[in-house]
């Protein structure tokens, strides 16, 4: 009875936990097990590995053969477990030296011929090996990592360790018997020189590649696409610029304002009145990620696209999914659970279009990933946790015809169907949205008091303000001069709370919400009129971005009035006479 332990890698959600591969070989039928809660992909796994072993010039063995994935309780669903169970098959009947493999984690997949082939969701594999060897502060001594050519370099960019990959599995087996075989002559070597083996030496046995090269390769990561220009921003936005929104103020700036703080943005207009173009435009305004969630960025993206490379991720993540999306689609499920939209739109922005044409139940799934910023899906007994820290920006009508309130009345809806329609998006909804504004699509309109801040200034030239206080040409208001704009304050938000604005909970707020004393009288002024709690953190974290715009270390009145301007649209007001006309300054 001859027993061999491969190391490999198994995710639940983005965590990833550590797979022990054993294989025993003992007497009796030929026969092959697979345990330890295998898929269905795991299960066929048996006749690739069996024929890729016999390609490769290698002797299957004829003799009841059982493989153990373990741990047990874990569902297994994955093409990495291929080649680690070869290896052990091939340990186990003695066709490849057992002492080196403790060293090794192996991901691959088999084809029938031997070849290595790529890993669904290896960059996410990789990162979350490397998380574990972090938090275990392993540094000398640590796993070196086998994968496929084709999966190598997206592994190299997210694994701290070494990474190795060889072309098949005839030139991987030769490789590791070149360093079992170095390893066997430097322990010799130490046994006979001293008794006891220097640990420093035993170390570096496995890091040389020379005696196993060329046969094991070194993988070297490839920066993966980013969007740093404000070009590829624009391309990434569907060529949508800011200097394209022409005749609407307001909503240019709370375009703005979501770009600094990232804040949600619901639009509402009629057809035509360019909420799409604006929402589309807000992708060339929001910088890059950070490395952390660009990380987690490309870990989702990995697991979801099939065939996703490291270096087709775009520099600035923009979702787009149709109304008639499902909750599973939209949040992620399955078994095992997989990401969904909001989670793909982690560290950028998800646009929903038509948004009383979704669902109901899947608009009213949104409410916890709005907040918690993650979404836990639970099946059975096992659950998944994956990071959904979107940016919502939402588009719709104001009635079924889509013409309610625009000028020429040409909507004939009756009150009751209007109501019912608006109805669709729920108010906790609403609620969670910082920044609500409408879209009228008029160029008049700029010129209407409505559209006039507390302090009497029209919205444009007010950017134009923001840009001359962190230093920028305000020449004219375009995609670059914003963009600019947003990394200046995001700069400033992340050295002062290590967060965006719109992050910002309760007990944060009173520690950089500072708000000064006419503010406070217009806040106590604000709590009477009937917004909730959740509301009156939205306006103050809305208030503290338009305050580092106007590069104010303070929110003043009138950085909080404007911030109940950008949050009035009228159609959605509990009274909607009551915020007609905007606040003015005490």
């Amino acid at each position: 009875m001859r027993l061999a332990i491969v190391h490999s890698q198994a995710l639940s959600g983005l965590t990833g936990i550590p797979v022990r591969i054993e294989v025993q070989i003992a007497q009796g039928l030929p026969a092959f097990h697979l345990v330890g809660l295998p898929a269905a992909l795991v299960r066929e796994s048996r006749e690739r590995v069996r024929a890729a072993i016999s390609q490769s010039g290698f002797q299957f063995p004829q003799q009841r053969l059982t493989v153990n994935l373990a741990p047990a309780d874990l569902p297994k669903d994955s093409n990495a477990f291929e080649l680690p169970i070869a290896i052990g098959i091939l340990a186990a009947s003695g066709q490849l030296p057992p002492q080196p493999l403790a060293r090794f984690i192996f991901l691959g997949e088999l084809s029938l011929a031997g070849e290595l082939q790529a890993v669904r969701g290896a960059f996410a594999l990789a990162l979350s090996l490397s998380a574990h060897l972090h938090s275990a502060h392993l540094h000398a001594g640590s796993p070196i990592l086998v994968v496929p050519p084709a999966s190598a370099s997206e592994c190299a960019a997210a694994f701290t360790g070494q990474v190795w990959t060889a072309p098949d599995l005839a030139a991987l087996v030769q490789g590791l018997q070149v360093v079992a075989g170095r390893q066997a002559r430097e322990q010799q070597r130490a046994s006979r020189q001293a008794a006891t083996v220097d640990a420093r030496c035993a170390s570096d046995t496995l890091h040389p590649l020379e005696a196993a090269a060329p046969i094991l390769e070194v993988a070297r990561p490839t920066q993966a696409h980013s969007s740093e220009s404000p070009a590829a921003g624009r391309l990434r936005g569907g060529g949508a610029d800011f200097a394209q929104v022409q005749g609407e103020p307001l909503a240019q700036l709370a375009l703005g304002v979501a770009a600094v703080g990232g804040h949600h943005l619901l639009m509402v207009g009629p057809p035509g009145s360019g909420k799409t173009m604006l929402a589309l435009a807000l992708a060339s305004l929001v910088p890059p990620s950070v490395e952390q969630v660009r990380h987690e960025q490309m870990a989702l993206a990995s697991l979801r696209t099939p065939g996703w490379r490291l270096e087709s991720h775009p520099g600035n993540v923009f979702r787009q999914p149709h109304h008639s999306a499902s909750i599973v689609a939209l949040c992620g499920g399955g078994v095992p659970p997989r990401p969904g939209e909001i989670s793909l739109a982690h560290g950028g922005v998800l646009f929903l279009d038509e948004l009383p044409e979704f669902d109901v139940k899947v608009l009213d799934a949104l409410r916890q990933p709005l907040e918690a910023g993650f979404l836990q899906i639970a099946r059975g007994t096992h659950s998944a946790e994956f990071p959904s820290r979107f940016q919502l920006v939402a588009a719709m009508n104001p009635c079924p015809c889509g013409y309610a309130g625009s000028p020429g009345s040409r909507c004939a809806c009756s009150p009751e169907r209007i109501r019912r329609y608006q109805a669709r998006v729920s108010g906790p909804i609403r609620d969670r949205i910082d920044l609500q504004v409408e879209v009228c699509g008029a160029p008049a309109n700029a010129d209407s008091p409505p559209l006039r801040t507390a302090s009497g200034n029209n919205p444009s030239g007010l950017l134009q303000r923001m840009l001359g206080a962190h230093g920028i040409a305000d020449d004219k208001l375009d995609s670059e001069s914003i963009l600019a704009l947003a990394r200046s304050c995001r700069d400033r938000q992340y050295a002062r709370q290590s967060r965006l604005n719109a992050h910002l909970s309760g007990s944060a707020l009173l520690q950089v919400g500072w708000l000064d004393a006419s503010a406070q009288k217009l806040a106590a002024a604000l709590s009477r009129l009937g917004y909730s709690h959740r509301a009156m953190h939205g306006l103050v974290r809305v208030a503290r971005s338009l305050a580092d715009m106007l590069n104010e270390d303070t929110i003043s009145e009138s950085s909080l009035a404007l911030a109940v301007q950008l949050r009035r649209a009228g159609h959605f007001a509990p009274d909607a006479g009551q915020y007609s006309r905007p606040i003015q300054s005490a």
